[in-house]
């Protein structure tokens, strides 16, 4: 078992640990039980998840006394919605849930994105703790407190920073994903190692075989190493107001496919183009070495992600970047490497590098 520290000591103390092992779900059951983080849980969970997870969780606390109100959402981005979160809110106020009782988020980062954010507005704000049970989750959105739903005007435009009490992250729930769902998850994973760890990179490129087929060690080590970067991260800036910014690497101009695609694409899918795109404008502004952008290409490669072209229309997704919530002043602020392991925020990257980078793969 690893266990992370989240650090987070600014006006009220918000740390909190990450557990990372194989088939924890019933130390989720005891604290529970124990009221660790408040009476009566609410799980919410999808569809799927209702049917792999929520109900042998929900049925493992009725043994030992306890009465969760069990909330199902569709699965899907279009949960992430304004509608939905009222929906949630309504239920959880007709079942008599107070402020002394515990919101638990059991899915991927649709469900946790949505569970804090409905958590972090009940009555001002109860306790909830993360259940990530994909890998996308378990290694990014459940960790840091980024909670939120969209709008029509694009992702995650609404919502707050609302740090969870824990983090339980099963490692035998990838077992549940199909491929399309771990190259989303490996999406975000590379991100953290091109960001900030370049040995973190070079033993992705050799493992890589045991990394899409989720060896139990190996994918242990990979989600505990990217909660311990993002909670450094994290811990040094709470809520984005300088160095996190590097997280978004990729995401400026992924987050403007996602929605070009209608969210049809998966977010870490759309991240890995993201992160080609702007490693090549990086190589080609002379920022990124040529044998730096060789092991970036060659880790993404092996993990098969973001490799053929995709179907989009290069000016539309420049018009959609400059829409993006990061926009200084009227500037798209673009996440750069000026090494692998190592990013900068740059407020005056070459964007027609960008859009060139675009036009080739479309």
């Amino acid at each position: 078992m690893s266990v992370v520290d989240v650090i987070l000591r600014g006006d009220f103390d918000n740390s909190y640990e990450i557990t990372v092992d194989y088939g924890i779900m019933d130390e989720v059951v005891s604290d529970l039980c124990d009221e660790k983080f408040g009476c009566t849980p609410v799980v919410i969970c999808d569809e799927n998840t209702r049917e792999l997870f929520g109900h042998e969780l929900v049925e493992k606390l009725a043994v030992k006394g306890v009465d969760p109100l069990l909330l199902t959402v569709p699965a899907g981005e279009n949960s992430k919605s304004l509608d939905v979160f009222g929906s949630l809110l309504e239920a959880m106020l007709e079942a008599g849930i107070t402020r002394q009782d515990v919101v638990v988020a059991l899915g991927g980062g649709v469900v946790g994105d949505l569970s804090g954010y409905v958590a972090g507005s009940y009555m001002r704000g109860i306790n909830f703790v993360q259940v990530p049970t994909t890998l996308l989750s378990q290694v990014d959105s459940a960790v840091g407190g980024k909670v939120a739903v969209n709008i029509s005007g694009g992702k995650n435009y609404c919502g707050m920073f609302y740090q969870p009490r824990r983090v339980y992250s099963d490692i035998s729930a990838l077992d549940t994903l199909p491929e399309r769902e771990i190259l989303s998850g490996l999406g975000e994973v590379v991100k953290h190692g091109f960001i900030y760890d370049r040995d973190f990179v070079e033993f992705l490129r050799d493992n890589a075989e045991k990394v899409l087929k989720l060896d139990k060690e190996v994918m242990s080590r990979v989600v505990s190493r990217c909660c311990e970067i993002k909670a450094d991260v994290v811990s040094r800036d709470e809520k984005e107001g300088g160095m996190r910014r590097i997280l978004n690497y990729g995401h400026t101009v992924g987050h403007a496919i996602e929605t070009f695609a209608g969210y049809k694409k998966s977010h870490g899918e759309c991240v890995a183009y993201g992160m080609r795109i702007v490693a090549r404008a990086c190589s080609k502004a002379g920022i990124l070495s040529g044998d730096d952008l060789e092991l970036h290409d060659e880790v993404m490669d092996r993990l098969g992600l973001a490799t053929g072209d995709i179907d989009i229309d290069p000016s539309l997704i420049m018009e959609l970047m400059k829409r993006d919530k990061k926009v200084k002043q009227g500037a798209v602020v673009i996440v750069a490497l000026d090494k692998l392991g190592h990013a900068v925020v740059r407020e005056d990257f070459p964007l027609e590098l960008i859009e060139a980078e675009l036009k080739d793969l479309s």
